[in-house]
């Protein structure tokens, strides 16, 4: 995982505080939106944001929207433009009446580019990235909702947001990508050609594409993903998250995989041909026909250990952890525990080691009792929870993650 910057804590706190363990992955642990700064630009509902964005100065500007619906397009044009709002994401929409991607950045944005408090609705493009396209930029999206966008055609991609290029490091915080969709992969999020989105603190949920129905990772892209919940969402392969064809890289920590469903394989992920290391998940029911949970097959290699494997449903036959097959595909299975899956609970795996048919488990994300899987995880200093006690199983075992961003 990538180191968090010290610099600038004492400010980032404020908005990004680092979770807690009394809720479950996702944004409960985020603060509300702050409202307007004293020094901010007002615009109205009447206003242009693009009109006000096109005439800031080069070193920018903070510009915060009042409540009300703001249709059209918004490109940041490589400034270092904040945009908020006094009244959140709940009351500020930003809708792109249909007319390609609602928010762009495009010309080199890097953190100091921050799109913060609204809501990104109605956008559709033939192509990639409906709600938020970014290539080869580095902005900050924090307590924004993405919902309703759609990329449309056969090699569509990124229905909530699309991430490409070598130079694109965005850091999403605190927000939630709802009920997008993409014709061919990454309903919620995508990430390709080397991009590296870093997400915290986020809900991806209700999404739906062909492969990878709340996120898809491919061509050398990477995505590091922490204390997040990914449910609901629905694909093909991959409902939750699909990492592969070529090459996608996935870092998972602390992340809570509920209820998404794959028709053929992996219900919550599926890693054809890719590399994926997940720790402390917890995977509750997702279905698939194979792999209910996690599947990995076609060379790709796999690590997964202190994760909950509870109430997934595999009705083809496999498991709801196995190595689907082909040539050189390697699928560790280290200290995890499992209950109550329909269909069995592993296969094929490699290692096996300190592994748990767990006697009982709740309904909570994480483990509460001994019998759950509490202090059951990788029995190594470094993965110690907070409290220094042994790492516990599923989403809310380990350390705390910082929110503040990767180091630079």
């Amino acid at each position: 995982m990538r180191l968090s910057t010290l610099a600038g804590v004492s400010v980032l706190a404020v908005c990004l505080a680092a979770p807690s363990f009394a809720v479950c992955p996702g944004v409960g642990s985020c603060p509300a939106l702050a409202g307007c700064p004293p020094e901010a630009k007002l615009v109205e509902p009447t206003d242009s944001i693009q009109s006000v964005i096109a005439g800031a100065p080069a070193e920018g500007l903070t510009v915060c929207v009042s409540p009300g619906t703001y249709i059209g397009r918004i490109d940041f044009l490589g400034k270092p433009i904040h945009l908020t709002s006094s009244g959140g994401p709940a009351v500020t929409i930003l809708d792109g009446g249909g007319l390609g991607p609602v928010v762009r950045f495009a010309t080199g944005e890097g953190s100091k580019s921050i799109l913060e408090g609204v809501t990104i609705q109605n956008g559709a493009v033939s192509g990639n990235g409906a709600g938020i396209s970014i290539d080869n930029a580095s902005p900050t999206i924090r307590n924004v909702v993405v919902r309703n966008n759609r990329a449309i055609g056969t090699s569509a991609r990124g229905g909530g947001i699309a991430v490409f290029g070598a130079k694109s490091r965005p850091v999403i915080t605190c927000s939630q990508l709802l009920d997008n969709d993409a014709d061919y992969s990454g309903g919620g999020l995508y990430s390709a050609y080397s991009a590296d989105p870093y997400v915290r603190s986020s809900v991806i949920s209700g999404n739906n594409a062909a492969y990878g129905g709340g996120i898809g990772v491919a061509f050398s892209g990477r995505l590091d993903l922490g204390w997040s919940e990914i449910s609901n969402n629905a694909a093909i392969d991959g409902g939750g998250l699909h990492s592969g064809v070529a090459y996608g890289n996935v870092l998972a920590r602390q992340v809570w995989f509920k209820g998404n469903i794959a028709s053929d394989l992996g219900g919550a992920m599926w890693v054809p041909a890719g590399f994926a290391e997940v720790v402390n998940a917890t995977f509750d029911g997702n279905l698939a026909s194979g792999g209910g949970a996690l599947a990995a097959g076609f060379g790709s290699l796999v690590s997964v250990s202190s994760s909950l494997f509870v109430r997934n449903t595999t009705t083809g036959g496999s498991a709801a952890l196995i190595d689907w097959g082909g040539a050189n595909t390697s699928l560790v299975n280290h200290y995890n525990g499992f209950f109550g899956n329909v269909g069995g609970h592993h296969a094929n795996t490699y290692g096996s080691v300190g592994l748990l048919t767990l006697p009982s488990f709740g309904t909570s994300c994480c483990p509460t009792t001994v019998a759950e899987g509490v202090n059951a995880g990788i029995p190594d200093l470094h993965f110690n929870d907070s409290d220094g006690s042994r790492n516990d199983l599923g989403a809310c075992g380990g350390g705390a993650l910082s929110v503040f961003g990767p180091m630079n």
